[in-house]
């Protein structure tokens, strides 16, 4: 049952990514980005582990079996011709708008600053914890002014605004390079093409959007590599970084890599044989862990605010840096029936691209913001998004509200009958 499963799950990726190729505009949208993260992440694992005498047909066959179901969950929730959302229903001044972006720039370089000063070995290619978690939580508001200011010269080019997206695009490419961080590389660069497709209707080329393809299954290989590097030189090194053969690599993790799936597998099948289940508990536990404080509130405090959840084995032992999926988290939280977390996932984006694509400037920030971290529910975990959406309402949305332009009859920016009060 393992190697039909495997080709029904090849077939089902592929036909995610036809979707983009076929009509490019949809390369935006979901379902094309996810499967574009199970092409390039997800299926290179899988000859080496089907191959791996240490992995049983059964426990393979529960782990392909849950993620054709995710997949299948994440189409169906995306659909088509979603109702566009009414409390995205906005009108702002440019003006205020650029104000707010050049702020939360500033208050965002400040913490990328203090970031880089901390030594690569506790910043690169591993878990960060303390006080480089905390200029990560503040340095994050770059990217929302980044986003903003996009926004704004797309619609209408300014100096204003182009200096400021020069002034973030120099802290963000400097981390991008140091620490080799796919997704917030990634993330730059759907904020300038949904920014242009939003307002100017461009659609990627269909050989781009291929090259991106083949070249992001390419890279993912020799990331580790490439973080090794810049760990040990404390920066970036183009010439050894020019060294690394992603072709080798890849070839490599053809033949014997394939780790997160491993992981994905061991989890599924432990998590089935024990019985013991979550439900949803875990996405309370990581938005205490990234929203409370213990500087402030004490740590026995934030302690009793987590919830008891079922515990990996000892004999569980991921090697450092790897992850185990977001199937594993769906899986540990309501069995096979996890799968509606995808479901429920696409859905919620599938409303804010339709309130985007009808002109609502909160739902095009929020869904580039959004949709890179909803990718990684395939690769890390389902509530990536969840944490960033929190996110989101505590530092984005008081500023796009002090933003906003104050109208008898409020339009939509972007709509024809729209004049933006400058």
């Amino acid at each position: 049952m393992t190697w039909p499963l495997a080709w029904m799950l090849f077939a089902l990726v592929l036909w995610l990514l036809s979707t983009g190729l076929v009509r490019t505009e949809r390369a935006y949208e979901f379902p094309f980005l996810a499967g574009l993260m199970a092409f390039s992440f997800l299926l290179p694992q899988i000859p080496s582990v089907a191959g791996d005498p240490a992995v049983t047909e059964a426990a393979f066959t529960k782990t392909l079996a849950m993620t054709l179901l995710c997949l299948v969950m994440l189409w169906l929730g995306w659909g088509s011709r979603r109702a566009p959302i009414s409390f995205f229903e906005d009108t702002f001044s440019e003006k205020r708008l650029l104000n707010a972006a050049l702020a939360m720039s500033l208050i965002g370089a400040f913490f990328f600053f203090q970031l880089s000063r901390m030594s690569n070995e506790l910043t690169v290619g591993v878990q960060m914890s303390g006080t480089g978690v905390a200029y990560l939580f503040f340095a994050r508001l770059m990217i929302y002014g980044l986003a903003i200011a996009t926004l704004c010269y797309a619609r209408r080019p300014s100096r204003f605004a182009g200096f400021i997206i020069l002034f973030d695009l120099f802290f963000c490419i400097d981390r991008i390079l140091v620490t080799g961080k796919r997704g917030e590389a990634l993330e730059i660069v759907i904020i300038f093409a949904l920014s242009f497709w939003f307002h100017r209707g461009w659609k990627p080329p269909r050989s781009a959007l291929v090259a991106m393809i083949l070249a992001t299954t390419l890279v993912m290989s020799s990331l580790s590599d490439y973080r090794q590097i810049t760990r040990e030189d404390e920066g970036f090194d183009i010439t050894r970084i020019a060294q690394i053969d992603l072709v080798e690599n890849f070839q490599e993790m053809l033949a014997s890599g394939g780790l997160e799936l491993r992981n994905a597998v061991q989890r599924i099948e432990q998590i089935d044989r024990s019985g013991e289940f979550d439900y949803g508990a875990v996405h309370w536990n990581r938005l205490v862990f990234a929203f409370v404080p213990a500087q402030i509130v004490g740590t026995p405090t934030k302690a009793a605010l987590y919830l008891p959840v079922p515990l990996p084995p000892r004999d569980y032992l991921p090697p450092t840096g790897t992850t185990e999926t977001g199937m594993v988290d769906a899986f540990l939280s309501f069995w096979y029936f996890g799968a509606l977390k995808f479901f429920l996932l696409a859905y919620v984006l599938s409303r804010v691209w339709a309130s985007a694509n009808a002109g609502s400037t909160t739902a095009q920030i929020v869904y580039m913001l959004s949709v890179v971290p909803a990718m990684h529910a395939i690769s890390h975990i389902t509530d990536w998004v969840l944490q960033v959406w929190v996110h989101m309402l505590v530092f984005l949305m008081p500023a796009l509200l002090l933003a906003a332009a104050r109208r008898r009859r409020p339009r939509r920016w972007g709509t024809p009958a729209m004049e933006l009060r400058a």
